[in-house]
């Protein structure tokens, strides 16, 4: 059963289901009347702390603030989607630490991105104290470096790279490091165009266009001020998605985390979730294992080489150099198995640690267990810092460090007292409370906002947002985020939304989750109940067991809030993105609950034709795909794919369903069931979004993906419409679909 959840635990009556749907109705605002509704606009204008990706759903929640050398200053920037312009526009605020907590915002500069690239990101101080560096992407130009002088107010351009950066890194000696795009390659050239082009590996979508780009990011160093750049080679693909360059202060080392080649069979005996789940799919030779590694590249000679022979893991900032570059720390990192000693293997399997690695000689050192993030390393004392917290998430009166002093006889754990020169700046927020920047007190730990980023929501009615948790027919517990229209009433029933992959309980948010397809508070604002779901299994991913697992999820979702009388079980839709496509497109074949719509976006199926478009980039035996239906889709396969495969049994569809493509590879993978349901003049409408990113970015891609999921949900569940003049096609389209299903419906 569902239960409610507050900051200090679940809370359980009797052991029956207690909503706080009668708070919800109390404290409503007696003043909504007065109020606005959300709406998609809304959602896309909220201002947001700038994270350095722009399709990240989540925005920093500390450890964005930079503090100048001096502690005097602290920047970071700001960012918003603008719809009338179609741009994001993003802020470079400065602001006084003298000030705190009264603090007042200088506006630096503005840089609006009509591109999917971020205006702003990537803040570092020169050691000037006069200088700001950052990377930047104005109007449709690409990403390059720039810099700002405070005293002048002068915005420089320091790279003129061919392809967008994607981070940077300064020595003490002024030089740069930095990740770039890949160039793309014509496939079509006079000689393809005379004597053909031999297909090896290239990809079916890059053929269809005719050019190509490989997977992993460039690497270039350069000293500012030169226009000469060399360029730099790792031993495996720069392409994690961690694209963090860590340059030693003299400039003669980087490292980087790559992905792994020829992983090492003992690695799956790491007690990791992400480690397991990688082996469990046998990669091909032109496949990402999703395993990554710290390498070191010398500069000087240009020679790359694996730092440790162990997996390094997604995070960022797990890395610091110590002031003389000898040496350096690694935060985080699990240790190798390629030892005697079985007790230190089994504690290896289990933990990751804290460990120094000298360069000259090269010796690896345990300093502790866990994964801190580095702080400092003080030149003087020989003390690094650490903060103990392990995520975004986790309260930011909460810090606590950790501080470890090397010495001649090694490392020791020594109480040197905070490292609080520079305040602790962070996000103040919640699920009913929306982003405040903070400065918490050193000495009482009180959290004191300083700037609302947002004080146009005081004009608008959110609905309530409560973390509820239930379990399944098989006794999982599930979690997720109810939220409630404005005006919620109890003992009414209310159309239901499902939004899949995934909840942040400690996060406000408009849309659910991502801002493709997901709009929460619109949906709430129209009178349907939304569910935001965590629904992603890790002991059950890229497993037989991993789409049923998610069905038995939302079919207990359902009944639960049937049983309560707080939703219509016959006014219910779900939406599926990115991997959460397959599940929903398992759910409208295989399930034997009704659902009254549905939308999917830019996703995994598990289909045949999204197993042949890929065989490229998924190995064709033992692929991903391979995995969750059980068997490669030949010969004595083909039974069981015709039984699991959602894309074989479009004929037991009898939901309308909206696809969203995003790009020309979405719009292929997504053909499948396009063409197979229109074929069988089944509801189905496809929206293709040629420029947009997997997570959407720009304003209008965002309308389109948000908005048409606000209308397509109010057309289907409460029959409404929005009657604006451009969306007349729309409504036509889709009644069209309705005679289709009473047709689809109608017995032979």
């Amino acid at each position: 059963m569902f239960r409610s959840r507050g900051w200090i635990g679940w809370l359980v009556v009797a052991g029956t289901l207690v909503y706080p749907y009668v708070k919800v109705a109390a404290e409503t605002d007696r003043h909504t009347a007065r109020k606005s509704l959300v709406t998609v606009a809304d959602m896309i204008s909220m201002v947001h702390i700038a994270g350095p990706f722009p399709d990240s759903q989540y925005s920093p929640a500390r450890d964005f603030a930079k503090f100048s050398p001096d502690g005097q200053h602290f920047v970071f920037a700001v960012s918003s989607g603008n719809p009338q312009k179609n741009t994001t526009d993003c802020s470079l605020l400065l602001f006084r630490t003298a000030d705190l907590p009264n603090a007042k915002p200088r506006r630096l500069l503005t840089f609006s991105s009509s591109s999917n690239r971020a205006g702003v990101s990537e803040l570092r101080w020169g050691p000037d104290g006069d200088t700001i560096y950052f990377l930047g992407s104005r109007a449709a130009e690409s990403t390059q470096l720039y810099s700002i002088q405070l005293s002048s107010g002068q915005v420089r351009q320091l790279t003129n790279h061919s392809t967008s950066l994607e981070s940077f890194a300064l020595s003490e000696n002024g030089l740069v490091a930095y990740a770039a795009e890949p160039a793309t390659t014509a496939l079509i050239t006079p000689s393809v165009l005379r004597d053909g082009l031999h297909v090896t590996t290239e990809n079916l979508v890059d053929l269809v266009r005719g050019e190509t780009s490989r997977p992993d990011s460039d690497l270039f160093m350069t000293k500012q001020g030169s226009s000469r750049t060399q360029r730099l080679h790792t031993v495996g693909p720069f392409d994690s998605g961690i694209n963090d360059l860590y340059l030693s202060p003299n400039g003669r080392y980087l490292v980087v985390k790559t992905s792994a080649r020829n992983v090492p069979p003992a690695w799956a005996n790491y007690d990791d979730a992400n480690i397991k789940t990688a082996f469990r799919v046998k990669a091909g030779i032109h496949s990402d294992v999703r395993i990554l590694r710290y390498e070191l590249l010398d500069i000087r000679t240009g020679q790359s080489e694996i730092l440790l022979n162990a997996p390094a893991t997604y995070r960022s900032s797990d890395v610091l150099w110590a002031p003389g570059s000898g040496s350096l720390i690694l935060c985080g990192t699990y240790l190798p198995l390629d030892i005697d000693d079985p007790s230190t293997i089994e504690m290896r399997k289990s933990n990751r640690f804290v460990v120094e690695i000298t360069l000259e000689p090269r010796k690896v050192v345990e300093i502790a267990k866990g994964d801190p993030l580095p702080i400092h390393w003080d030149p003087n004392t020989n003390v690094v810092h650490f903060d103990l917290r392990q995520d975004q998430t986790q309260r930011a009166d909460s810090v606590q460090e950790l501080s470890y002093q090397k010495t001649a006889s090694g490392w020791t754990r020594v109480n040197a007292g905070s490292l609080s020169h520079n305040p602790e700046i962070a996000v103040k927020q919640g699920l009913n409370l929306p982003p405040e920047v903070a400065v918490v007190d050193g000495k009482t730990t009180r959290i004191i906002p300083f700037l609302n980023l947002n004080p146009q929501f005081e004009k608008l009615a959110f609905g309530k947002v409560e973390a509820v948790q239930w379990e399944d027919a098989n006794g999982n517990s599930l979690t997720g985020g109810l939220y409630f229209p404005p005006d919620y009433k109890p003992g009414m029933r209310y159309p239901l939304v499902i939004q899949t992959h995934g909840f942040d309980p400690a996060s406000f948010s408009l849309s659910g989750y991502y801002n493709t397809a997901f709009a929460a508070q619109p949906l709430a604002s129209r009178g349907i109940i939304v569910l935001q779901m965590d629904d992603i299994f890790y002991d059950s991913l890229e497993t037989t067991r991993e789409a049923e697992r998610a069905m038995n999820a939302y079919e207990s979702a359902v009944s639960d809030l049937d049983r309560r009388g707080m939703i219509d079980p016959e006014r219910v839709g779900i939406i599926g993105f990115s991997r959460t496509s397959y599940y929903v497109k398992y759910v409208l074949t295989h399930s034997a609950m009704h659902f009254s719509a549905a939308i999917v976006c830019d996703g995994f199926d598990a289909g045949y034709f999204q197993y042949l478009l890929f065989a490229n980039s998924i190995a064709f035996r033992d692929s991903e795909i391979d995995a969750v239906i059980g068997t490669p889709a030949f010969g004595a396969g083909m039974p069981t794919w015709l039984s699991r495969s959602p894309g074989f049994l479009l004929d037991k569809v009898q939901t309308p369903i909206l696809i969203q493509a995003i790009g020309p590879t979405s719009l292929m993978g997504e053909w499948e069931w396009f063409s197979g349901l229109t074929r069988l003049e089944k509801p189905v409408d496809l929206i293709y979004l040629p420029t947009g990113t997997h997570v959407l970015v720009k304003p209008w891609d965002r309308m389109t993906s948000e908005g048409g999921t606000v209308d397509w949900f109010c057309f289907w569940l409460k029959g409404q419409r929005d009657d604006a003049s451009n969306k007349a096609q729309q409504y036509t389209r889709w009644n069209n679909l309705k005679g289709q299903r009473v047709r689809s419906s109608s017995p032979n």
